[in-house]
């Protein structure tokens, strides 16, 4: 009788055990399908990645057929395809968008530039230039932009005619450049000023000079105007009216000067005409 109580107890266990292997696999069995099914994703789409990184990397489709350049001036197109290394037949995937920036904007002309890849196979590039309003004296000759920066070393090749800026050396623009590009500024602000105000040909700005705590104005025609300090829009306006007194009597001034500090509303010329040798008659 004991041998059959311990076979029904068996039974009885074996039947529990299936009993509660059922009950997990319905219990836990959605949540190990669905881990099963989110690996199995994961997995496919890992694969999936890697084959089209492969493809993308590989197929003609992303090869480089044109590049078009929109903002060239001075800058040539030729140029900065070399300096970039940019060639046809790259794929548009591996190039590295702000080295081919960094590459273009080492040329001088160049200050600002934008690369921008257009799929499939195209790259465009968007550049602003310098735009040269003067030159400048230090040490060497330098080309200066709207915002008095020296920009680039002057060239056979750049054809510049522009008023020349004196009086500041390379020393003290590499010890102070802050000081120095404002000085610069100064400058250009009175030449633009005096642009507006001078369009004849023969008294065009040849040359701004900077003096330790004045200004002079050089023209093409040799006529020197003295501007001191303060402001000088207003003492433009005066010597446009200087100038029209003298021509009106025939007269031409070697020397204007606007810079008596004592009498700012007094202006000093110095006549070139050969009826007179005069120095320093008085306008007001």
């Amino acid at each position: 009788m004991a041998f059959g109580k311990s076979k029904n107890r068996r039974r009885q266990d074996a039947a529990q055990q299936k009993e509660a292997v059922r009950g997990a696999v319905r219990s836990h069995g959605p949540g190990v399908l669905k881990v099963l099914g989110v690996t199995l994703g994961t997995g496919l789409l890992v694969w999936g990645g890697v084959a089209l990184r492969e493809w993308a990397l590989t197929s003609p489709r992303f090869e480089l057929e044109a590049v078009s350049f929109s903002g060239l001036q001075r800058a040539s197109r030729v140029e900065l395809l070399r300096l970039a290394a940019l060639t046809k037949g790259q794929n548009l995937w591996t190039l590295d968008v702000d080295a081919l920036e960094r590459a273009m904007h080492q040329h001088p002309w160049l200050r600002t530039v934008e690369v921008t890849r257009r799929f499939p196979n195209r790259v465009s590039v968007e550049v602003t230039e310098h735009v040269p309003v003067a030159m400048a004296v230090l040490g060497e000759l330098y080309v200066l932009d709207e915002e008095g920066d020296p920009f680039k070393r002057v060239t056979p090749g750049d054809g510049l005619d522009l008023p020349l800026v004196t009086g500041l050396d390379r020393e003290g623009y590499v010890a102070d450049p802050a000081a120095a590009r404002e000085r610069l500024r100064s400058a250009l602000t009175v030449a633009s000023a005096y642009a507006r105000l001078s369009p004849e040909k023969a008294e065009q700005l040849s040359e701004v000079r900077l003096e330790a705590q004045s200004l002079a104005l050089v023209t093409a025609s040799g006529q020197e105007v003295r501007l001191g300090e303060g402001d000088s829009e207003v003492k433009l306006q005066r010597l446009a009216r200087v100038r029209r007194e003298l021509g009106a009597r025939g007269l031409a001034a070697e020397i204007i000067h606007l810079d008596n500090r004592a009498r700012p509303g007094w202006v000093a010329v110095k006549i070139s005409s050969p009826a007179s040798e005069r120095s320093g008659a008085s306008m007001r």
